[in-house]
């Protein structure tokens, strides 16, 4: 097999390039010199970041067009499967691909010589259901391996991969069907989180049968006993159908500018949007990405503790850990599901890289020491992800973790790579506790006021983007970029606005203070909500906080926090008020406190602080459908009744 292999590489002229995954460092000037040179020379900076992959023809043009009408690696072909799969074969074969643990206690090892077989089986049972190049194919699964197989394999024919969460209502399940026309759905029977089954094949049957959709073959991965339905002549079980013996199904040259995956972000009154990446320029952005915040070693165990649902999964699981040839870890379950579950998987397989949620890290803060117990000598770095986590949080976790860099990034799901970070992978960076980072190479923020002018340092405004990347999105079925430019091109012509609100400060660290839509107007002046959070974070009853304004007697508005306890914390009126007043001494102001015990928040851990607003003014909540929890929403709900915000 072997030998073939090498006779295919040759056969597609392809070049094997050896993934030296070591970064050259750089002094802290050097890197903001690299940002700048990046901004003024896009094409140039992002020429030899193409070569991390493996093309089957070289681009003709690095960078063509004008924003947001901009084409990226032009006439280049690859294939996605490819890169992450075959090209390892013959160094690597042998090699820990992925470590599969669940919260139950199963586990199994994947090495690339497994990874290359499964997916060219799943690639050959999708190829006889018909999926081909340009087609999509919608998949909904738990953190299993079968997931990245179906992943890589929809890659394979050139098709256009779709994940949907768990968590969906089945009206967005099918609204999201029928914007991505998705013929065929993979789907496992359930999966398991927090001592639960999720049923994924339920959701998905009652959805079908609900609405009108194009899905017309339904591939079903089972999962222990076969206690699901199945329709006739439209469900098939994977384990029936596909192949025994060896299968190969060779890789479909796809160009750069194709379309590789869509993600679909929720709206606030209006439908979701689905945001598609490219072949060639998104996994390059996120190569790049992860040499200059990780730098990754050949030995290293990269966790990334996210569900399906969160672009952050496929971003490490199938355009970055196996691109590079690394060795990932896929874990199923709820980390908080055990008060040592963290610390005993990070020892187990001695996990040296962690890319996590701000909630994850929020949880295990929570829990408190007992989360970090054990043998943690081999975790190198954890990175922040969702929103930048409050100083409070950063210190705990650097003085819990001292031989630990804990590093933060900021970006949108409309913008995959960083929009400002901590690149430890380049040199060595001062950290500072509450700041998003400084300017990303490849990136470039600045900071405007109302009329698009751009602000100098320690005056706050809007946060936007300045020049276009290769992981930068465009929305699916907008061929006009109509819908694109309305959204986000035009409130400040010529800029990309990302919504949020921030400062820098004289160093250059950004400092995002919240969506502009979150900011409060109190007594004349303008609070940013992570302001205040970050000031509450510090409290030693305190695990997280949200802030919001609340319609105040006369006019105006009171800030208003809703809090969730550390573990042990035991709600009162006496605590209520020592939060109030550890705010007031800190400079900061806080009118009223209600505890919750959880936040609502999207799947990629940022607060929804609108649905709050909602709550407090007992008015429609909009679009819900990237909510983690809706169960969360009664909580508070009777969280406010109880404390006579809103009437029952």
């Amino acid at each position: 097999m072997l030998r073939f292999i090498t006779v295919m590489l040759k056969k597609r002229s392809c070049k094997y390039l050896f993934m030296a995954v070591n970064q050259k460092f750089y002094s802290l000037d050097r890197i903001r010199r690299m940002a700048i040179e990046a901004s003024e020379n896009p094409a140039k900076f992002w020429a030899d970041k193409a070569e991390y992959l493996t093309w089957f023809e070289k681009p003709k043009s690095i960078f063509e067009g004008r924003a947001p009408d901009v084409y990226w690696f032009r006439g280049g072909y690859l294939n996605i499967s490819y890169n992450a799969v075959d090209r390892h074969i013959p160094s690597k074969a042998n090699r820990v691909a992925f470590y599969y643990e669940s919260e139950r206690g199963d586990s199994r090892v994947i090495s690339y010589w497994d990874l290359y077989r499964e997916v060219n089986r799943a690639a050959y049972v999708l190829k006889e259901l018909g999926v081909k190049k340009g087609d999509t194919v919608s998949m909904m699964m738990p953190n299993i391996p079968e997931a990245v197989y179906f992943g890589l394999a929809v890659h394979r024919l050139g098709a256009t991969l779709v994940i949907h969460y768990a968590g969906l209502s089945e009206e967005t399940l099918a609204y999201r069907l029928q914007d991505c026309g998705s013929k065929v759905f993979i789907v496992a029977s359930k999966g398991f989180r927090a001592g639960d089954e999720v049923r994924m094949k339920d959701l998905v049957d009652r959805t079908l049968e609900k609405y009108q959709t194009p899905v017309e073959k339904v591939l079903v991965v089972s999962r222990g006993f076969s206690d699901f339905n199945l329709k006739q002549g439209r469900d098939l079980v994977y384990e029936d159908i596909a192949p025994k013996g060896k299968v190969y199904v060779e890789p479909v040259p796809v160009e750069a500018n194709e379309p590789a995956t869509i993600y679909y972000t929720s709206g606030t009154t209006g439908r979701p949007k689905g945001l598609w990446q490219s072949n060639g320029g998104y996994p390059i952005g996120l190569n790049w990405t992860f040499r200059a915040i990780f730098n990754p070693q050949d030995t290293d165990v990269w966790w990334t503790i996210s569900e399906l649902g969160w672009p952050v999964w496929p971003m490490a699981n199938l355009y970055t850990i196996p691109v590079m040839g690394l060795t990932g870890l896929l874990f199923e379950g709820f980390v908080g599901y055990k008060r040592d579950l963290f610390a005993r998987i990070i020892e187990k397989y001695r996990v040296s890289l962690i890319w996590s949620s701000t909630t994850t890290l929020y949880t295990i803060r929570s829990i408190g020491e007992d989360a970090l117990k054990g043998d943690l000598s081999s975790l190198r770095m954890i990175l922040n992800t969702g929103e930048t986590l409050n100083p409070g949080v950063a210190e705990w976790y650097i003085q819990q973790l001292p031989n630990t860099v804990i590093a933060d990034a900021y970006w949108m799901t409309e913008h995959l790579i960083p929009i400002a970070a901590t690149p430890y992978g380049l040199g060595e960076i001062p950290f500072k506790p509450g700041s998003a980072g400084i300017q990303f190479p490849g990136s470039k923020w600045l900071v405007v006021d109302d009329d698009g002018n751009p602000l100098p340092p320690g005056q706050r405004g809007y946060i936007v983007i300045a020049i276009p990347n290769p992981a930068m999105a465009k929305m699916w079925n907008d061929p006009n970029y109509e819908r694109l430019v309305k959204t986000y091109w035009s409130r400040f012509p010529g800029y990309f606005y990302t919504g949020d609100y921030g400062f820098y400060d004289s160093d250059g660290y950004l400092y995002v203070l919240g969506r502009a839509d979150d900011i409060l107007s109190v007594a004349g002046e303008r609070l940013g909500t992570m302001d205040i959070e970050g000031v509450l974070a510090r409290h030693k009853a305190v695990a997280e906080a949200a802030v919001v304004g609340a319609p105040a007697p006369g006019g105006g508005e009171r800030v208003l926090a809703f809090v969730v306890l550390k573990s042990g914390e035991v709600p009162s009126e006496a605590l209520i008020n020592d939060i109030k007043e550890f705010a007031r001494a800190s400079g900061t102001r806080v009118d009223d406190v209600i505890i919750v015990r959880r936040l609502p928040k999207t799947k990629s851990g940022k607060i929804m602080r609108r649905l709050l607003r909602a709550l407090v003014k007992n008015e429609p909540y909009g679009d819900i459908s990237t909510l983690d929890d809706v169960k969360t929403l009664d909580d508070i709900k009777a969280a406010l009744i109880e404390r006579g915000y809103i009437k029952q």
